[in-house]
């Protein structure tokens, strides 16, 4: 495939110091990138990455992103690392596609997390992940990666997990296992139509609200 015009790292980091002079989310909408390498730095913006394409990985962890985190319809071309990182307001993802691992183990959101549509290849981690509102993936696919001699699970980790508002699985697809261990949901967690082919584990979860496993598909449910 050709790309037209794929951002420079100094065009990256321009972009980065003129949003912050102007106080406004850095804008990468639309653009190509070779990849994004922003680790335990401190933005003093949000960053909008809708529509991009990524042909490499993103790599935020231990990144402060003060304000929302926007990859809406986004293209990744391998992983999404976010781990340990903190976000001053809404992380999306809604509709995007990451060809590798999704990972934000461990990171505060001090707003909603949606990743409503998303597909990846690999596993998705949201352990010991804090979220200050609610929690949508809803219709997400995660499926099984295959690389040379090696098969990454397509498997969704929310153990030790706080989220303060409802989640939502409904209509999810996961073609390994979906761990939720301890987590703590302050609503309703709806898992309505969603299909798990292996272990669907809820073991020692606090849920506050209804729990909501009409028409879930499992392989076996630990409770």
């Amino acid at each position: 495939m050709n790309y037209q015009h794929i951002l420079t790292n100094a065009e990256v980091e321009e972009e980065l110091r003129l949003s912050a002079l102007q106080e406004r989310p850095a804008n990468f909408s639309g653009k190509i990138l070779p990849f994004l390498i922003l680790q335990e730095r401190t933005l003093d913006t949000g960053l909008n990455l809708e529509d991009a394409i990524v042909l490499g990985s993103i790599f935020l962890e231990k990144t402060e992103i003060k304000g929302p985190l926007n990859l809406t319809r986004a293209s990744i071309k391998d992983s999404f690392y976010c781990g340990l990182a903190r976000i001053k307001g809404d992380v999306i993802l809604k509709s995007a596609n990451v060809k590798g691992v999704v990972n934000l183990m461990g990171t505060k959101i001090e707003g909603s997390l949606d990743f409503s549509g998303l597909t990846l290849s690999g596993f998705l981690s949201l352990a010991k992940i804090d979220v200050k509102d609610d929690v949508n993936l809803r219709a997400i696919r995660i499926i099984d990666a295959y690389h040379v001699g090696l098969i990454v699970k397509g498997d969704a980790y929310l153990r030790e997990a706080i989220i303060a508002g409802s989640i939502t699985f409904e209509n999810s697809i996961i073609e390994g296992s979906l761990d939720m261990l301890k987590v703590y949901i302050g609503g309703a967690c709806n898992l309505k139509d969603a299909k798990v082919a292996n272990t669907l584990v809820l073991k020692d979860s606090t849920i506050k609200g209804k729990l909501d496993l009409e028409g879930t598909e499992y392989k076996e449910l630990i409770k």
